[in-house]
């Protein structure tokens, strides 16, 4: 199955709520000009903020194996 054909059965079976989601994103993002972003510059404080978060909640437990995520999905939709 190709990219597009998986994509497009995780498509089909989203409630409608976030398919919502993914359009008023979608439409954000090209309505941008080219050299515009769509998403907020982070300062060098806030990655580091982030990073340590992210380094706190992998120590605690609170992150799943990449692996096991995908799996996950895969079998929720159908992949």
């Amino acid at each position: 199955m190709s990219t597009l054909e998986n994509t497009i059965s995780m498509l089909e079976v989203l409630p409608e709520t976030d398919l919502l989601k993914i359009q008023d994103f979608t439409t954000k993002l090209f309505r941008q000009r080219k050299t515009e972003c769509p998403f907020p510059a982070l300062s060098e404080d806030d990655i580091i903020k982030s990073a340590e978060l992210s380094e706190q909640q992998i120590a605690n437990g609170e992150c799943k194996n990449a692996k096991e995520f995908l799996a996950e999905l895969r079998r929720e939709y159908g992949i």
